[in-house]
């Protein structure tokens, strides 16, 4: 009975046993970023690496800040650009849906076809790749088509897609239609089911796919989550989700971390566009390492610094390599972008 229990799902197909995977797991990241340091090794100066850290589990205020920012800068690009938003709602079909609904209540799906979230997420993304490859999106230029996308699962663990879409006004019919045709059309019955949307008539944009960013990223808002909210977080990391991505309309994040301090998000993007924006790269590496605007150096790399670890050789292989956060700039150390993509 207690071997059951652990391997009943509790919330979003997690069971208490993944859960504690997950806890342990983001434990050792925790330890890793708490006792590594970054130093100058000409000012000796030294930061904790984890004051340098982008990441949705281990400072979700500073990653939410950074997701709003995205956000604002892509709407009023878009609106500067007066084009008109959609809202999409892109779900999976049956078969892939471990549980079904059942007089209210969660039961087992005969006809599933035992996809774990991480492939389903992949067969997602696949099904909104068919619309962004689709004539009504793709002759329109990359400014042209804005988009930022949220990825988040149903309490069975399936994921399914929250789109808000910028486009040209005479173009949205035509998407419409697209999404009618690749979405609901009689002949795609099988391959996706009703509980497709999609809106045009929308008032308050940024408010619209906000709504869905609060609800995916309940760490940002609150200290104590109930136990469903803590078991939304943990099933993005037990299936390596990413919450988000975003159009490559905005100037690209790497870019943007190194010299934030000059520019805004939107301001850096529209000076990128202009072409006055050089950047140079180490050869081998790809590191940037020079950031110029009309001949003006804005970033140039520093080489003097490197990464102090308080961890003891018998715990270095354990928190050597953590994969689920995003640094500032302040050192080279693996990353999971979940920005955009």
């Amino acid at each position: 009975m207690i071997e059951n229990n652990r391997l009943k799902s509790i919330h979003y197909g997690l069971t208490s046993v993944d859960f504690k995977d997950v806890e342990k797991k983001l434990a050792k990241q925790k330890q890793f970023l708490e006792n590594v340091y970054i130093r100058n090794k000409i000012t000796n100066s030294i930061i904790p690496l984890k004051n340098g850290v982008v990441s949705p589990y281990h400072s979700p205020e500073r990653y939410y800040g950074s997701i709003q920012q995205r956000v604002s800068a892509l709407v009023e690009f878009a609106q500067n650009k007066a084009l008109k938003p959609i809202f999409m709602t892109i779900t999976l079909p049956s078969e892939y849906h471990p549980k079904k609904q059942k007089n209210g209540k969660l039961v087992d799906n005969p006809k599933y076809n035992g996809m774990e979230a991480k492939e389903a997420n992949q067969e997602l993304t696949k099904r909104f790749a068919k619309l962004r490859h689709d004539r009504s999106i793709k002759e329109l230029s990359n400014d042209n088509r804005v988009y930022f996308r949220v990825t988040e699962p149903h309490e069975d663990g399936t994921p399914h897609l929250h789109v808000l879409m910028f486009v040209p006004s005479d173009s949205v019919d035509k998407i419409v239609m697209a999404f009618e045709r690749i979405f609901r059309s009689r002949k795609n019955e099988r391959k996706a089911n009703d509980i497709q949307t999609i809106e045009t008539d929308i008032k308050n944009s940024t408010a619209y796919i906000m709504k869905y960013i609060n609800k995916v990223l309940p760490l940002s808002k609150k200290e104590k989550l109930s136990q469903k909210e803590k078991y939304l977080n943990a099933w993005y990391s037990k299936h390596k989700i990413t919450r988000f991505y975003s159009s490559r309309t905005l100037a690209p994040l790497e870019v943007y971390k190194l010299i934030h301090n000059h520019y805004s998000l939107l301001e850096l993007t529209y000076v990128k566009k202009s072409g006055s924006l050089a950047i140079y790269r180490d050869v081998e590496t790809q590191k940037i390492m020079e950031i110029l605007e009309d001949g003006e150096y804005l970033y140039i790399r520093d080489t003097n610094i490197e990464l102090l670890s308080t961890l003891t050789a018998s715990h270095s292989t354990d928190y050597a390599k953590p994969d689920i956060y995003e640094l500032y700039a302040l050192a080279d150390v693996p990353e999971e972008l979940e920005l955009c993509g």
